[in-house]
């Protein structure tokens, strides 16, 4: 039986590779994390690798530098065929399939359509009709014509992560709220939910049959009928999330996921593995040929076929097969991974029991490396980081790197510290590092190239440079002013101390507690060890695993401990772990609003908890991930920020919730009260040092007017408590504000909190602060 081999390697996009569609042999549509969506064209029926970062076209790049999340070819008979890309602003821009000579590159796309309020996670097109949904929850269906929606679907509970066109009015959806949903028009006339166990991201109704197929993070496909909702088969193979499937010209399922393989399916079983070098394998295309092509976390699209005469030369494929070999695999990542009952190398003499079955072997240097059984015989796939011998590794904020660098970004201030490691992608380790910096992004190429001269035939060592980029902070809101004495302050108050037994105890206490949905003495264990040395891995694993079954099917009178959790898990978790994890940013924001609705009379340590949690997000790259949103480029200028309609609306809840519990005895005598009354007060503290920080907001005052709302709102509820702490810390928010030519107003509980605390020589000075501003 002939198998799969690479094809090609298309080399282009600058961050990950989200979403293909493929409307013909010789034609690519890919939308990327780099903002553009390009085109790709083959040669004489063969794609040429060596060509391919030149071969590619740029329909379309996004005109505030969002993240393309998702595409679809719109071939009309009618009219002019179009690309869609549905973007992380909640546009979705209908291009030319070339941009035109007048508008290279395009810049707003030749329509728009306006409706999502969240991020547009994908698109679909067939039966002369354009779906898309949304992290909204909700999915639309739209008029092409008149470019309005057609059909407006709404019932999901959460993110709307697919969604696909049945057939004449009939559509299909699934959501991280665990079910799919059957629509005719706007009406639901089907839900199943009695299918997986986790998030659902992606259907794919299957040619000529009355069945579709989905996948999900508990790590299966499923194959059900759309009648009846019977679910036909499951197939069991990938080792962690499902991202993607399609269906070949002869019936076979091919699959892709966070597992790093491609799967081909056969009549229910696992017929072939391809196990790529990246992170994530993120979305498939399949040609009318039979031949796939995927986009990775690697930035790039591979292309596969069974026809030998479209195969890749030799010395591609071996290069693609080093590349393989030499990949790192996190030790972490392993379950069950114990190094005493590693065998050796003569294990690989042996068959695998299955296609894909995967072997941990100690070479003769004592390091591990994993093999996959694919094709009849054993592929190395990657060594396993941390199992061979000591390297002069550097320690950065816990966490060991390969190079930690000193880069000077201004004369006469302390270098900042930037970490690498050198199997990451230098764009990965400068995003990160602009991002806890808060560099402007534009310093994105200056960087890599740094990282890549200095990384470049060193042995590892400490190294330092200079990266030639003005300061950002000498504008007009960050300067010096010798009369002020307070203001402007940016330090962030976090809430991060705790103590792993007592935390370990409550877990175990409430588990009990539980009726259903119980943890696990294996979990329970494992939660124990995480927990005494709280890595981003084991962050992560808290955030994915655990908190959600805590926070969402726990009892609700038990669940405060999820969010306790969460806010120890939030500032562990690394920069770069989040930005390639969609998953986990649709947690938190899952959690967050679950919790705030949960939130009543009773519920002060519930309401102080997550306003610690959300305190906690403020200084990561998550927190703009979730709730920042570009304003776009105004006079050739560098982009302004502002809140979206996610954050507005959840401080909005967090000031109704404030005033419910201030106006019950309840929760006013509740002794909790005026502690949660102090992180309400730090949030808003918090939210204007962000405002000074980040250059995108503090060159946009009106974009702090959501906060400034919050404080009118909730300041006489602080100023009523005599919580002498959060009274100081909302006058350094307000005199932030003040300074960022945001508040012009006095508000009425400045006076009240004068008369109360003006004595006191730390409101004395911001007092005085605030009179010389």
């Amino acid at each position: 039986m002939s198998s799969f081999k690479l094809s090609a390697t298309l080399n282009g996009h600058e961050q990950d590779v989200k979403s293909l569609a493929v409307p013909s042999d010789d034609t690519i549509i890919s939308g990327s994390r780099d903002g553009t969506v390009r085109i790709w064209s083959s040669h004489n029926g063969k794609w040429n690798s060596v060509e391919s970062s030149a071969s590619n076209i740029i329909s379309f790049t996004s005109p505030t530098a969002s993240f393309i999340n998702s595409i679809a070819f719109i071939d009309s008979r009618t009219n002019e065929p179009l690309i869609a890309a549905g973007s992380q602003d909640a546009m979705i821009y209908l291009s030319e399939l070339i941009a035109s000579d007048s508008k290279p590159n395009d810049d707003t796309g030749k329509y728009q359509l306006i409706g999502h309020e969240g991020n547009v996670c994908s698109l679909s097109y067939n039966d002369g009709q354009l779906i898309s949904s949304s992290w909204d929850a909700t999915a639309k269906v739209w008029d092409l014509n008149t470019f309005e929606i057609k059909f407006n679907l709404k019932g999901h509970e959460y993110s709307v992560l697919d969604a696909k066109i049945i057939g004449g009015t009939k559509f299909i959806t699934c959501s991280a709220d665990k079910t799919i949903r059957i629509w005719d028009g706007s009406h639901e006339v089907a839900r199943f939910d009695n299918g997986h166990k986790d998030v659902i991201r992606k259907l794919h109704v299957l040619k000529d049959k009355n069945q579709f197929a989905s996948t999900s993070n508990d790590g299966t496909i499923k194959v059900w009928d759309i009648t009846s909702g019977k679910v036909l088969q499951t197939l069991y193979g990938h080792e962690s999330f499902v991202y993607d499937v399609s269906e070949l010209p002869n019936g076979d399922l091919v699959s892709v996921g966070e597992d790093r393989t491609v799967r081909v399916w056969k009549n229910g079983s696992i017929s072939q593995v391809i196990t790529l070098p990246c992170i994530s394998v993120w979305t498939i295309g399949v040609f009318p040929n039979g031949d796939f092509a995927v986009g990775g976390s690697d930035n790039l699209i591979r292309v596969f076929t069974k026809d030998p005469s479209r195969f890749a030369g030799e010395d591609e494929l071996k290069q693609f097969k080093a590349e393989l070999e030499q990949s790192s695999i996190a030790e972490q990542s392993l379950d069950e991974l114990k190094k005493t009952d590693i065998p050796g190398l003569d294990a690989l003499t042996r068959p695998g029991k299955h296609e894909g079955a995967t072997l941990m072997v100690k070479n003769v240097e004592g390091g591990i490396e994993a093999h996959q059984w694919s094709g009849g015989e054993w592929h190395k796939i990657g060594d396993v980081v941390g199992s061979s011998k000591s390297e002069s590794k550097k320690v950065h904020n816990g966490q060991e790197y390969d190079y930690v660098f000193d880069v000077d970004i201004e004369d006469g201030a302390p270098p900042l510290k930037l970490p690498y490691n050198i199997n990451e992608n230098p764009y990965v380790a400068a995003e990160r590092f602009l991002a806890e910096n808060e560099l402007p992004a534009s310093y994105t190429e200056e960087v890599v190239q740094f990282i890549n001269t200095n990384s470049s035939g060193f042995n590892i060592q400490e190294s330092s440079g200079n990266i030639e980029v003005e300061n950002p902070y000498a504008d007009n809101y960050i300067r010096s002013h010798q009369k002020l004495k307070v203001i402007p302050e940016q330090t962030y108050i976090s809430f991060v101390d705790y103590k792993p037994p007592q935390i370990l105890n409550g877990i175990k206490k409430l588990n009990e507690e539980q009726v259903e949905n119980k943890f696990s003495t294996e979990d329970l264990d494992l939660i124990k060890i995480v927990l005494e040395d709280l890595t981003s891995e084991g962050a992560m694993e808290l955030l994915l695993k655990y908190i959600p079954k805590i926070t969402t099917e726990w009892l609700q009178e038990t669940r405060l401990i999820g969010y306790d959790l969460l806010r120890l898990a939030i500032p562990k978790i690394s920069s770069e772990e989040f930005l390639s994890n969609t998953e986990a940013q649709e947690t938190v924001l899952l959690i967050l609003n679950v919790g705030i609705d949960l939130v009543d009379e009773k519920s002060v340590p519930l309401f102080m908890m997550i306003l610690k949690a959300l305190n906690n997000l403020i200084d990561t790259t998550l927190f703009i991930q979730l709730f920042v949103d570009p304003e776009g480029i105004e006079n050739g200028q560098d982009r302004k920020y502002k809140f979206n309609d996610y954050f507005k609306e959840l401080l909005k809840s967090i000031s109704s919730k404030a005033v419910l519990l201030s106006s019950s005895e309840v929760g006013k005598q509740h002794k909790l009260y005026n502690a949660s009354i102090t992180t309400l007060a730090t949030l808003i503290y918090n939210l204007s040092a962000y405002h000074l920080y980040l250059e995108g907001f503090s060159e946009n005052p009106k974009s702090a007017l959501p906060v400034v709302k919050l404080s009118l709102l909730v300041g006489d509820i602080i100023s009523a408590t005599n919580n002498e702490e959060a009274a100081y810390r909302l006058v350094v928010g307000y005199g932030n504000y003040r300074y960022a030519k945001v508040f012009d107003s006095k508000p009425s509980w400045l006076n009240s909190i004068k008369q109360k605390h003006a004595k006191e020589a730390r409101f004395a000075n911001i007092f005085e602060d605030l009179q010389n501003i």
